[in-house]
Protein backbone atom coordinates (compact mmCIF):
# COMPACT_ATOMS: atom_id res chain seq x y z
CA UNK A 1 0.00 0.00 0.00
CA UNK A 2 2.71 2.42 0.81
CA UNK A 3 4.83 1.53 -2.47
CA UNK A 4 1.75 2.17 -4.56
CA UNK A 5 1.07 5.82 -2.50
CA UNK A 6 4.48 7.14 -3.49
CA UNK A 7 4.25 5.43 -7.21
CA UNK A 8 1.28 7.36 -7.39
CA UNK A 9 2.81 10.69 -6.26
CA UNK A 10 5.40 10.72 -8.53
CA UNK A 11 2.96 9.79 -11.27
CA UNK A 12 1.41 12.86 -10.40
CA UNK A 13 4.43 15.30 -10.22
CA UNK A 14 5.95 13.72 -13.72
CA UNK A 15 2.51 14.17 -15.50
CA UNK A 16 1.90 17.37 -14.23
CA UNK A 17 5.75 18.49 -14.82
CA UNK A 18 5.37 16.93 -18.89
CA UNK A 19 1.56 18.94 -19.14
CA UNK A 20 2.95 22.48 -18.09
CA UNK A 21 6.55 21.91 -20.01
CA UNK A 22 4.03 20.98 -23.01
CA UNK A 23 2.06 24.06 -22.47
CA UNK A 24 5.04 26.17 -21.93
CA UNK A 25 5.99 25.56 -25.51
CA UNK A 26 3.80 28.78 -26.34
CA UNK A 27 7.11 30.75 -25.29
CA UNK A 28 9.76 28.48 -25.14
CA UNK A 29 10.24 25.50 -28.47
CA UNK A 30 13.01 23.11 -26.76
CA UNK A 31 10.76 20.78 -24.27
CA UNK A 32 13.64 19.57 -22.67
CA UNK A 33 15.08 23.02 -21.10
CA UNK A 34 11.24 23.43 -20.32
CA UNK A 35 11.14 20.22 -18.55
CA UNK A 36 14.94 21.38 -16.47
CA UNK A 37 13.55 25.15 -15.80
CA UNK A 38 10.19 23.48 -14.26
CA UNK A 39 11.57 20.79 -12.03
CA UNK A 40 13.23 23.82 -10.27
CA UNK A 41 10.15 25.97 -10.74
CA UNK A 42 7.91 22.87 -8.92
CA UNK A 43 9.71 22.76 -6.17
CA UNK A 44 7.72 25.20 -4.03
CA UNK A 45 4.47 24.48 -5.13
CA UNK A 46 5.48 20.65 -4.47
CA UNK A 47 6.10 21.96 -0.40
CA UNK A 48 3.05 23.84 -0.19
CA UNK A 49 1.22 21.13 -1.84
CA UNK A 50 2.12 18.58 0.82
CA UNK A 51 2.00 20.86 3.62
CA UNK A 52 -1.98 21.39 2.69
CA UNK A 53 -2.76 17.91 2.40
CA UNK A 54 -0.72 16.95 5.29
CA UNK A 55 -0.73 19.48 7.56
CA UNK A 56 -3.16 22.20 6.82
CA UNK A 57 -6.57 19.66 5.87
CA UNK A 58 -5.75 16.90 8.17
CA UNK A 59 -5.79 19.52 11.02
CA UNK A 60 -7.87 22.19 10.07
CA UNK A 61 -10.50 21.50 7.25
CA UNK A 62 -11.01 17.67 7.88
CA UNK A 63 -11.17 18.89 11.63
CA UNK A 64 -14.15 21.86 10.23
CA UNK A 65 -12.18 24.69 11.25
CA UNK A 66 -12.58 26.92 7.94
CA UNK A 67 -11.69 29.98 9.18
CA UNK A 68 -8.03 28.94 10.37
CA UNK A 69 -7.99 26.39 7.75
CA UNK A 70 -8.43 29.37 4.66
CA UNK A 71 -6.39 32.15 7.06
CA UNK A 72 -3.18 29.59 6.86
CA UNK A 73 -3.76 28.69 3.18
CA UNK A 74 -3.67 31.85 1.78
CA UNK A 75 -1.00 33.03 4.52
CA UNK A 76 1.14 30.11 2.83
CA UNK A 77 0.10 31.03 -0.77
CA UNK A 78 1.71 34.20 -0.02
CA UNK A 79 4.48 33.32 1.53
CA UNK A 80 5.15 30.94 -1.34
CA UNK A 81 4.24 32.76 -4.13
CA UNK A 82 6.86 35.14 -2.90
CA UNK A 83 10.01 32.64 -2.49
CA UNK A 84 9.22 31.56 -5.86
CA UNK A 85 9.58 35.01 -7.16
CA UNK A 86 12.48 35.46 -5.88
CA UNK A 87 13.84 32.53 -6.17
CA UNK A 88 13.21 31.93 -9.89
CA UNK A 89 14.17 35.14 -10.35
CA UNK A 90 17.79 34.12 -9.00
CA UNK A 91 17.76 31.13 -10.88
CA UNK A 92 16.96 32.65 -14.18
CA UNK A 93 19.96 35.33 -13.60
CA UNK A 94 22.72 33.89 -11.86
CA UNK A 95 22.44 30.55 -13.24
CA UNK A 96 20.79 30.49 -16.72
CA UNK A 97 21.53 34.58 -17.55
CA UNK A 98 17.57 34.51 -18.51
CA UNK A 99 17.49 38.47 -17.69
CA UNK A 100 14.25 39.08 -19.54
CA UNK A 101 12.35 35.86 -17.63
CA UNK A 102 14.28 37.14 -14.33
CA UNK A 103 13.07 40.50 -14.62
CA UNK A 104 8.99 38.89 -15.33
CA UNK A 105 9.30 36.57 -12.72
CA UNK A 106 10.64 39.55 -10.02
CA UNK A 107 7.31 41.98 -11.19
CA UNK A 108 3.49 42.17 -9.97
CA UNK A 109 2.83 40.10 -13.41
CA UNK A 110 5.22 37.66 -12.51
CA UNK A 111 4.42 37.15 -8.85
CA UNK A 112 0.69 37.03 -10.63
CA UNK A 113 1.72 33.95 -12.83
CA UNK A 114 3.33 32.01 -9.91
CA UNK A 115 0.50 32.55 -7.77
CA UNK A 116 -2.28 31.08 -10.29
CA UNK A 117 0.15 28.38 -10.73
CA UNK A 118 0.40 27.48 -6.92
CA UNK A 119 -3.43 27.87 -6.71
CA UNK A 120 -3.85 25.14 -9.88
CA UNK A 121 -1.33 23.10 -8.31
CA UNK A 122 -3.29 22.84 -4.77
CA UNK A 123 -6.56 22.66 -6.59
CA UNK A 124 -5.82 19.49 -9.22
CA UNK A 125 -3.94 17.63 -5.88
CA UNK A 126 -6.84 18.48 -3.73
CA UNK A 127 -9.18 16.90 -6.28
CA UNK A 128 -7.00 13.77 -6.73
CA UNK A 129 -6.43 13.44 -2.83
CA UNK A 130 -10.49 13.83 -1.86
CA UNK A 131 -11.14 10.95 -4.84
CA UNK A 132 -9.02 8.78 -3.42
CA UNK A 133 -10.31 9.45 -0.08
CA UNK A 134 -13.74 9.26 -1.17
CA UNK A 135 -12.54 5.41 -2.82
CA UNK A 136 -10.85 4.84 0.03
CA UNK A 137 -14.41 5.62 2.21
CA UNK A 138 -16.33 3.64 -0.11
CA UNK A 139 -14.21 0.75 -0.39
CA UNK A 140 -13.88 0.34 3.71
CA UNK A 141 -17.69 1.08 3.29
CA UNK A 142 -18.23 -2.14 1.44
CA UNK A 143 -16.38 -4.60 3.64
CA UNK A 144 -18.48 -3.37 6.53
CA UNK A 145 -21.58 -3.99 4.64
CA UNK A 146 -20.11 -7.53 3.37
CA UNK A 147 -19.27 -8.16 6.91
CA UNK A 148 -22.92 -6.81 8.31
CA UNK A 149 -24.35 -8.78 5.69
CA UNK A 150 -22.51 -12.19 6.76
CA UNK A 151 -23.49 -11.94 10.47
CA UNK A 152 -27.44 -11.17 9.50
CA UNK A 153 -27.14 -14.58 7.58
CA UNK A 154 -25.93 -16.46 10.08
CA UNK A 155 -28.21 -14.85 12.89
CA UNK A 156 -30.53 -15.74 10.31
CA UNK A 157 -29.65 -19.53 10.35
CA UNK A 158 -29.43 -19.41 13.84
CA UNK A 159 -32.85 -18.41 13.76
CA UNK A 160 -34.07 -21.47 11.54
CA UNK A 161 -31.80 -23.95 13.03
CA UNK A 162 -33.94 -24.12 16.86
CA UNK A 163 -37.25 -23.82 15.52
CA UNK A 164 -36.36 -26.75 13.16
CA UNK A 165 -34.75 -28.88 15.86
CA UNK A 166 -36.98 -28.48 18.27
CA UNK A 167 -39.98 -30.23 15.97
CA UNK A 168 -37.65 -32.52 14.88
CA UNK A 169 -36.95 -34.24 18.45
CA UNK A 170 -40.76 -33.95 18.97
CA UNK A 171 -41.38 -35.67 16.22
CA UNK A 172 -39.35 -38.63 17.26
CA UNK A 173 -40.55 -38.36 20.87
CA UNK A 174 -43.76 -39.00 19.68
CA UNK A 175 -42.49 -41.89 17.41
CA UNK A 176 -40.52 -43.51 20.23
CA UNK A 177 -44.13 -43.61 22.39
CA UNK A 178 -45.89 -45.19 19.09
CA UNK A 179 -43.86 -47.51 17.09
CA UNK A 180 -40.03 -48.16 18.34
CA UNK A 181 -38.97 -49.73 15.45
CA UNK A 182 -40.26 -46.71 13.46
CA UNK A 183 -38.80 -44.31 15.77
CA UNK A 184 -35.65 -45.81 15.68
CA UNK A 185 -35.85 -45.51 11.56
CA UNK A 186 -36.52 -41.31 12.35
CA UNK A 187 -34.02 -41.41 14.65
CA UNK A 188 -31.59 -42.22 11.82
CA UNK A 189 -33.19 -39.96 9.33
CA UNK A 190 -32.70 -36.88 12.22
CA UNK A 191 -28.88 -38.17 12.33
CA UNK A 192 -28.76 -37.71 8.60
CA UNK A 193 -30.69 -34.04 8.81
CA UNK A 194 -28.50 -33.01 11.72
CA UNK A 195 -25.41 -33.86 10.04
CA UNK A 196 -26.75 -31.89 7.28
CA UNK A 197 -27.21 -28.85 9.45
CA UNK A 198 -23.36 -29.33 10.98
CA UNK A 199 -21.55 -29.78 8.55
CA UNK A 200 -23.35 -27.94 5.12
CA UNK A 201 -24.60 -24.98 6.61
CA UNK A 202 -21.32 -22.95 7.27
CA UNK A 203 -20.82 -23.36 3.18
CA UNK A 204 -22.21 -20.45 1.44
CA UNK A 205 -23.53 -22.84 -1.03
CA UNK A 206 -24.00 -26.70 -1.62
CA UNK A 207 -25.32 -28.95 -4.28
CA UNK A 208 -28.77 -28.94 -5.17
CA UNK A 209 -29.26 -32.64 -5.14
CA UNK A 210 -27.97 -32.32 -1.20
CA UNK A 211 -30.56 -29.63 -0.26
CA UNK A 212 -33.14 -32.20 -2.12
CA UNK A 213 -31.87 -35.13 0.32
CA UNK A 214 -32.37 -33.18 3.60
CA UNK A 215 -36.07 -31.70 2.02
CA UNK A 216 -37.04 -35.83 1.91
CA UNK A 217 -35.70 -36.65 5.04
CA UNK A 218 -37.46 -33.54 6.93
CA UNK A 219 -40.71 -35.11 4.87
CA UNK A 220 -40.24 -38.79 5.65
CA UNK A 221 -40.25 -37.50 9.48
CA UNK A 222 -43.27 -35.96 9.29
CA UNK A 223 -45.30 -37.99 7.11
CA UNK A 224 -44.60 -40.88 9.83
CA UNK A 225 -45.63 -39.12 12.81
CA UNK A 226 -48.89 -37.74 10.97
CA UNK A 227 -49.38 -40.73 8.63
CA UNK A 228 -53.16 -41.03 9.54
CA UNK A 229 -53.70 -36.98 9.24
CA UNK A 230 -51.45 -35.94 6.70
CA UNK A 231 -51.76 -36.33 2.76
CA UNK A 232 -47.94 -35.73 1.28
CA UNK A 233 -47.04 -35.71 -2.49
CA UNK A 234 -43.90 -34.52 -3.33
CA UNK A 235 -41.74 -34.21 -6.72
CA UNK A 236 -38.23 -33.42 -7.06
CA UNK A 237 -36.38 -33.48 -10.26
CA UNK A 238 -32.85 -36.40 -10.61
CA UNK A 239 -31.79 -34.29 -12.86
CA UNK A 240 -30.47 -30.74 -11.25
CA UNK A 241 -27.87 -29.56 -13.63
CA UNK A 242 -25.04 -29.41 -10.88
CA UNK A 243 -26.48 -26.88 -9.91
CA UNK A 244 -25.50 -25.11 -6.22
CA UNK A 245 -28.27 -23.39 -3.85
CA UNK A 246 -27.92 -21.93 -0.64
CA UNK A 247 -28.28 -24.39 2.54
CA UNK A 248 -31.03 -24.47 4.58
CA UNK A 249 -32.91 -22.20 2.09
CA UNK A 250 -36.01 -24.46 1.25
CA UNK A 251 -36.68 -26.29 4.54
CA UNK A 252 -38.10 -23.62 6.42
CA UNK A 253 -40.45 -22.93 3.64
CA UNK A 254 -41.35 -27.02 4.09
CA UNK A 255 -41.10 -26.83 7.66
CA UNK A 256 -43.58 -23.99 7.65
CA UNK A 257 -46.10 -25.94 5.23
CA UNK A 258 -46.54 -29.01 7.79
CA UNK A 259 -46.57 -26.57 11.27
CA UNK A 260 -49.53 -24.08 9.90
CA UNK A 261 -51.29 -27.17 7.98
CA UNK A 262 -51.62 -29.30 11.24
CA UNK A 263 -55.30 -30.22 12.06
CA UNK A 264 -56.98 -33.00 13.78
CA UNK A 265 -59.62 -33.38 10.60
CA UNK A 266 -56.50 -34.26 8.47
CA UNK A 267 -54.42 -32.03 6.00
CA UNK A 268 -52.32 -31.74 2.86
CA UNK A 269 -48.98 -30.83 1.68
CA UNK A 270 -48.16 -30.68 -1.94
CA UNK A 271 -44.34 -30.15 -3.15
CA UNK A 272 -43.25 -29.36 -6.41
CA UNK A 273 -39.32 -28.97 -7.38
CA UNK A 274 -38.44 -28.27 -11.21
CA UNK A 275 -35.28 -26.74 -12.53
CA UNK A 276 -35.54 -25.19 -16.57
CA UNK A 277 -32.18 -23.78 -17.66
CA UNK A 278 -30.78 -23.27 -14.06
CA UNK A 279 -33.70 -21.90 -12.88
CA UNK A 280 -35.14 -23.59 -10.08
CA UNK A 281 -38.99 -23.78 -9.19
CA UNK A 282 -40.14 -24.56 -6.20
CA UNK A 283 -44.08 -25.05 -4.91
CA UNK A 284 -45.69 -25.78 -2.17
CA UNK A 285 -49.04 -25.69 -1.17
CA UNK A 286 -50.76 -26.60 2.15
CA UNK A 287 -53.91 -26.85 3.81
CA UNK A 288 -54.19 -24.11 7.04
CA UNK A 289 -55.76 -24.94 10.11
CA UNK A 290 -58.36 -23.04 11.48
CA UNK A 291 -55.92 -22.45 14.57
CA UNK A 292 -53.77 -20.76 12.25
CA UNK A 293 -56.36 -19.06 10.59
CA UNK A 294 -56.64 -17.89 13.94
CA UNK A 295 -53.43 -17.04 14.65
CA UNK A 296 -51.60 -13.51 13.94
CA UNK A 297 -49.57 -13.19 10.67
CA UNK A 298 -47.14 -12.21 12.62
CA UNK A 299 -46.87 -15.34 14.58
CA UNK A 300 -47.10 -16.91 11.17
CA UNK A 301 -44.50 -15.03 9.42
CA UNK A 302 -41.25 -15.60 11.34
CA UNK A 303 -40.18 -18.83 8.55
CA UNK A 304 -41.35 -16.89 6.19
CA UNK A 305 -39.59 -13.73 7.13
CA UNK A 306 -36.09 -15.15 7.37
CA UNK A 307 -36.23 -16.94 3.82
CA UNK A 308 -37.37 -13.24 2.35
CA UNK A 309 -34.38 -11.67 4.21
CA UNK A 310 -32.17 -14.63 3.29
CA UNK A 311 -33.10 -14.19 -0.77
CA UNK A 312 -32.79 -10.72 -0.64
CA UNK A 313 -29.40 -11.26 0.71
CA UNK A 314 -27.92 -14.10 -1.53
CA UNK A 315 -30.06 -13.66 -4.25
CA UNK A 316 -31.05 -10.06 -5.11
CA UNK A 317 -32.45 -9.81 -8.48
CA UNK A 318 -32.23 -13.60 -8.96
CA UNK A 319 -34.91 -14.52 -7.39
CA UNK A 320 -38.83 -13.98 -7.63
CA UNK A 321 -40.62 -14.80 -4.02
CA UNK A 322 -44.89 -15.01 -4.18
CA UNK A 323 -47.47 -16.13 -1.41
CA UNK A 324 -50.91 -16.77 -2.07
CA UNK A 325 -53.01 -17.52 0.29
CA UNK A 326 -56.80 -18.69 -0.50
CA UNK A 327 -59.62 -19.68 1.60
CA UNK A 328 -58.12 -22.83 3.74
CA UNK A 329 -54.84 -23.01 1.22
CA UNK A 330 -51.40 -21.20 1.39
CA UNK A 331 -49.07 -21.52 -1.40
CA UNK A 332 -45.88 -20.58 -2.03
CA UNK A 333 -43.59 -20.08 -5.18
CA UNK A 334 -40.15 -19.33 -5.57
CA UNK A 335 -37.82 -19.35 -8.41
CA UNK A 336 -34.42 -19.02 -8.47
CA UNK A 337 -31.81 -18.56 -10.69
CA UNK A 338 -29.01 -20.62 -9.31
CA UNK A 339 -25.18 -21.09 -9.99
CA UNK A 340 -23.58 -24.03 -11.71
CA UNK A 341 -20.78 -26.65 -10.13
Amino acid sequence: MQTRKWVTHVVFWILFLLLWSVHDLNYHTNILENIETNIFAFIPYAIIVYINLYVLMPRYLLQKKIASYVALLLLSIVLITLFSSYYLAYYFEYINVYLPTARFFASLPGKIAIVTEVILSLCLSMTLFLIDAWYQKERSIQEIEQKQLETELNLLKNQINPHFLFNSLNSIYVMLGKNLEQGKNLLLQFSEILSHQLYETSKKKIPLEREFENLQNYIDIERIRHEDLVTVMCNFPKDNENLNIAPMLLLPLVENAFKHGQSTKGYHVRINASVTLGTLNFNIENSVSEKTRNTSKKEQGIGLTNVKRRLALIYPNLHLFQVVAKNATFIVNLNIQLDEN
